[in-house]
């Protein structure tokens, strides 16, 4: 192996590792800006005596390292709004205020409410600056939101509620990753203003014209869906069953546009340009220029996800190393693709397109000279196929850990299902954007080769669907931590050099290495599994509690699907999937020699119990006043299941009575331990 030869990728390592550390820490502008001054100067200084010296000394690049690692830092921190002075959080007072801003991005809709991420520029008449995310009902406006279209709200930005039950996904921390912090609810408190024409409204408007010129051909919503995704990169209608079908086939990524688009445009419009070359007068130039312009245009009208980004990017490496006739180390160019996107939106490094999208393309690179070593046939049209079997094998080998971490599952078809959806995708892909091209010119070749168009989407979504349709070939609902992954990760890098190069040395590291993921493993599942809790759920509907001991988790509840709750899977899942036991609610449950007391609406109970705890349900009609003086509980906990007018009432009466109080609606689940 020669990755390690190139420093530049040692440098984007540690700048990563710093932009980590820079979102953990959380350390002042004013410390970070000395701590990178400092360092800026030994460096400076390391590489004076590095040029005076004979035998080089590590000083200079132990100086590069630390330098990298605390600019990363720098830059996150500088990158991360809040610290900005013009974001609107600072502007915000007790009195309501009237925020001003603009829609410049629709995200994935739910059931009930459309998603806009909304652009702040003024708030009570003074500049301000951040992204806000912004939600309407599907029936309060006849039609969605466009980029461009302005507002202004009087309203109190919300905090977005964090995730209230256990190993639920953390929409909130999500969110704030794609800097976004606060969200807005649009009803009777917002004016429309004039719309604003910003690059965002052009490119919307663009999209939304592309789209439309699908009409002509009456497609199924289903097709329709399919090719938003695939030519426009837009998946927020997608219906879940489809969706669903992509996911559990292991073809999930062909839905994002990636490295496979930008692949077979890249190389299309290569051969499409290629007569330029013939001018003498700079004409690999202009093809270069004209190739570049074409495929960031087309990553501008797809939405510039992090997954494009990196795409869009490398291949523009790609296309200068060939017009300067230099073939770059595929290493390095990754190196350098991702230290200039880190560098200009760290946010990145915490997108899941962005990390599985570099760990496919590493791991098909990093194991090509194995597997090119393999011929399966001396048939071009067989080879093409296995070629298309081991780099998909590649691909999910280095992304697999973080899959598992994830999504939670792993399909056994899905090397059966690239087989055939890849090269299939390819030619929907061109066929696509040919038919995209001819609906604006042609109209009668648009609705000819839009029939074989639509044929083709309808072959492969149906075939996806009959390769989803084996259960048992899925493994849902794995229980996989962190550590899990950063420990099987250990096992993959180690056994590829060790495939590189079998000596001793590296057969006892591989061997140490799936040693310690079998350690891990182990203690993750005894620690699980002989942890011993109680948990009082955040529910709306019905009172949800679950008492743990040891391999078995009963659930104690008046609901009977209590079992299939999205709450109690998640917990199941991250309980590593133990036995489950549905008991009926009771008034007093019993945990670690602690009484718990539940109150429901008829409120009975008896004077004498003197619990721990009090829990309060079903909109209980209890005198929380009298109550307390009567059973003198050390904790009063409020469930998910009780009217907001009540839950504010009891925090005041807890509050005077100087006892804690718990509102799952606010604080989320309670555990006992």
């Amino acid at each position: 192996m020669t990755v390690l030869k190139y420093p530049i990728i040692l440098i984007t390592v540690i700048f990563t590792l710093g932009i980590l550390a820079g979102s953990h820490f959380s350390l002042s502008l004013t410390f970070l800006c000395i701590l990178n001054f400092t360092t800026f100067g030994a460096l400076m200084i390391s590489f004076w005596y590095a040029k005076k010296s004979f035998l080089q000394k590590p000083y200079f690049t132990i100086s590069v390292l630390f330098f990298s690692l605390f600019i990363g830092m720098l830059i996150q921190a500088l990158h991360y709004t809040p610290n900005q002075k013009l974001h609107y959080s600072h502007k915000l007072t007790d009195e309501t205020p009237l925020i001003k801003g603009v829609i410049s991005e629709r995200l994935k809709p739910n059931l009930y409410q459309e998603k806009y991420c909304f652009e702040v520029t003024f708030v009570n008449q003074q500049p301000a600056t951040g992204k806000i995310l912004l939600t309407v009902s599907k029936d309060s406006i006849s039609k969605q939101l466009n980029p461009g279209d302005s507002f202004i709200i009087a309203d109190t930005p919300q905090p977005i509620q964090k995730k209230t039950n256990p190993y639920q996904f953390d929409y909130a921390g999500y969110m704030q990753k794609q800097d976004i912090f606060h969200q807005l609810r649009l009803k009777d408190n917002y004016v429309r203003t004039e719309t604003l024409k910003n690059f965002d409204y052009y490119i919307g408007q663009l999209r939304n014209k592309l789209t439309q010129s699908f009409s002509i051909h009456n497609y199924s919503p289903e097709v329709q869906q399919t090719l938003n995704a695939l030519l426009l990169g837009q998946r927020q209608d997608m219906d879940n069953v489809t969706a669903n079908n992509y996911k559990n086939a292991g073809v999930l990524h062909i839905l994002a546009i990636s490295g496979l688009h930008f692949a077979v445009l890249f190389y299309i419009l290569t051969f499409l340009f290629r007569p330029l070359n013939r001018l003498k007068n700079h004409g690999q130039l202009i093809q270069l220029i004209l190739v570049l312009s074409i495929l960031w245009g087309f990553a501008f009208i797809t939405g510039l996800s992090a997954s494009v980004v990196r795409s869009v990017v490398m291949f523009s490496f790609i296309g200068i190393g060939q017009y300067l006739n230099r073939n770059a180390n595929i290493y390095n160019s990754l190196a350098i693709s991702m230290l200039v996107l880190l560098s200009v939106k760290p946010g990145f490094l915490f997108d899941a397109g962005f990390q599985l999208s570099y760990l496919a393309v590493l791991s098909i690179v990093w194991f090509e000279p194995f597997y090119k070593k393999i011929k399966i046939s001396r048939y071009k049209a067989v080879n093409y196929f296995g070629d298309t079997v081991l780099i998909s094998l590649a691909a999910q080998l280095g992304v697999l850990p973080l899959s598992l971490y994830y999504f939670n599952q792993f399909p056994l078809l899905f090397l059966l299902a690239n087989v055939v959806v890849i090269p299939l995708s390819n030619i929907i892909l061109v066929a696509g954007l040919g038919v995209l091209i001819l609906n604006f010119l042609w109209i009668d070749a648009a609705l000819y080769i839009g029939k074989v168009l639509e044929t083709l989407v309808q072959i492969m979504n149906g075939f996806i669907a009959w390769i989803a349709s084996f259960d048992r070939f899925i493994f849902k609902d794995i229980p996989f931590t962190l550590s899990l992954s950063v420990s099987l990760y250990i096992v993959l890098i180690l056994t590829a050099f060790w495939i590189y190069k079998r000596n001793y040395t590296r057969t006892v590291a591989v061997l140490c290495s799936f040693f310690l993921f079998q350690c891990i493993l182990a203690f993750t599942v005894w620690n699980n599994k002989n942890k011993d809790e109680l948990i009082v759920f955040h529910n709306q509907k019905h009172t949800l509690i679950t008492l743990k001991n040891n391999n078995e988790i009963s659930i104690i509840s008046t609901d009977s699907l209590a079992k299939e709750s999205s709450s109690i899977t998640a917990y199941n899942k991250g309980n590593f999937n133990q036995s489950l036991k549905l008991r009926p609610l009771q008034n007093m449950i019993y945990f670690k020699g602690k009484k718990i007391l539940l109150l429901d609406k008829d409120a009975l109970y008896k004077q004498n119990i003197k619990p721990d705890i009090l829990i309060l349900t079903n909109s209980s009609k209890v005198n929380l006043a009298r109550a307390i003086h009567q059973l003198n509980p050390k904790l009063v906990i409020a469930d998910g299941n009780n009217y907001k007018m009540h839950i504010k009432q009891w925090a005041a009466t807890c509050q005077n009575a100087k006892i804690p109080f718990h509102a799952t609606a606010e604080k989320g689940h309670y555990i006992f331990k």
